[in-house]
């Protein structure tokens, strides 16, 4: 179902009767009950319910020029996309590895440029931004798809090592470049705070593109005003829609000034009651039940 269908349902319940008679500001209010509806069954449902396989393509290391100042972190002269947020860039004339920690205007890196002029750098993609994809934590191991190897989680070599990747106490200058076999969970440094996010980041740095594949736990998403033009699909499986999701959004609506229903003391204690409803009625394990010990034959 689309958020805008789901919408109209609940528009029944207000004094516009339609979407399409209703001002932006009681729209605005319907899709905080719809948001709110949706991280509520998210919170009850499952976790199987909310998991989902991610696909994330790490680019080839891709090859550009820019403007620098000494004692500055901006990269003048370079338009750069979401997707680069949190790589690790090289400059021919500065000693260290950096990280690129914004892409919104002029783009800017964590460190600050030890020289100035027109450098020539290289930017390497080996971090996966997990907010980008909603997760609330990954389920297994990434792999890597073009090799099928399985990447394993190291936090006492890579962690707070950054994209310079210094420290280690085998090798203190180590970094390598080409196929990685590890990662760690990190930050996006000093980040500009609509830009803060955690991120994987792979090691050795990748010199190629690469498919890296993961399951992952997801975090309910939040709605626009926007999303009810029609195209937009509720992030709830259509079975529970009507059942579960509905009375969830009509307990927060008679809450609101909008609501023209009847009776809004009996739409919020049915709110009330589908949390219960939605825990004891969607099974913690969707496989069939199997018996984990056996007997030896003859016993």
């Amino acid at each position: 179902m689309t958020v805008a269908q789901f919408s109209q349902r609940l528009a029944r319940w207000t004094s516009s009767k339609t979407l399409s008679q209703m001002p932006i500001e009681d729209r605005l209010v319907l899709v905080d009950c719809i948001n709110a509806a949706v991280y509520n069954w998210f919170a009850a449902a499952p976790e199987r319910m909310r998991m989902t396989t991610i696909s994330h393509l790490l680019r080839a290391p891709e090859q550009g020029s820019a403007t620098v100042t000494a004692g500055a972190n901006d990269l003048t002269g370079v338009t750069l996309q979401d997707h680069h947020l949190g790589g690790s860039i090289e400059f021919d004339n500065e000693p260290n590895f950096n990280e690129i920690v914004s892409v919104t205007g002029t783009p800017k890196v964590l460190n600050s440029f030890r020289n100035s002029g027109l450098q020539q750098y290289t930017i390497y993609f080996d971090t996966i931004m997990v907010t980008d994809h909603l997760i609330n934590r990954i389920a297994n191991h990434p792999r890597i798809l073009d090799t099928g190897e399985e990447l394993y989680r190291d936090d006492e070599a890579m962690r707070f090592k950054g994209a310079e990747r210094r420290g280690s106490i085998f090798n203190p200058n180590a970094r390598s470049i080409g196929s990685p076999y590890r990662y760690v969970f990190e930050n996006t440094g000093l980040s500009l705070q609509d830009e803060a996010r955690a991120m994987i980041r792979i090691d050795p740095i990748p010199d190629r593109a690469l498919t890296i594949n993961f399951d992952a736990v997801v975090d309910a998403p939040t709605l626009e005003v926007d999303s009810m033009n029609g195209s937009v699909d509720i992030a709830v499986p259509d079975q529970y829609v009507l059942p579960h999701l509905l009375p969830l959004a009509l307990s927060d609506l008679a809450l609101t000034p909008i609501w023209s229903g009847s009776n809004a003391d009996s739409a919020i204690a049915k709110g009330q009651a589908t949390i219960a409803k939605i825990q004891g009625q969607i099974t913690q394990n969707q496989g069939a039940p199997q018996n984990r010990f056996r007997t030896r034959p003859g016993w």
